[in-house]
């Protein structure tokens, strides 16, 4: 299967991005956070970006899924994942399962 190349897969200059990043199609995506730890899964559509010039920043082992959006100097912990069409503007603590519009978790990794 071939997926379509677009020219607005944006990764921030400034941003600190930590290795094992997995790239799941991700056209339409932007990466603009203050720090991004290591073994970050991303797929389409997803926004993570600023607001009055605060980035997020998120820890290890994160996963976004398809057209999620994490905005503002909010911090996602480590071993998060964050469905699908999810809106995150307020912190995440670690081993978190978030989802909806507004976000909200709805359990905790063992």
């Amino acid at each position: 299967m071939c997926y379509p190349i677009d020219k607005y897969f944006i990764i921030d200059i400034h941003t600190k991005l930590g290795k094992g990043v997995q790239l799941a199609h991700p056209y339409s995506t932007i990466l603009n956070a203050e720090s991004i730890g290591e073994n970050l899964y991303v797929n389409h559509l997803v926004t993570v970006g600023e607001k009055n010039g605060k980035k997020p920043r998120l820890g290890d082992n994160v996963q976004l899924h398809a057209g999620c959006m994490i905005i503002g100097g909010i911090t996602i912990g480590s071993n998060v994942e964050i469905g699908a069409g999810a809106v995150v503007v307020k912190d995440v603590p670690n081993n978190a399962i978030v989802v909806g519009n507004p976000s909200r978790v709805i359990a905790y990794k063992s």
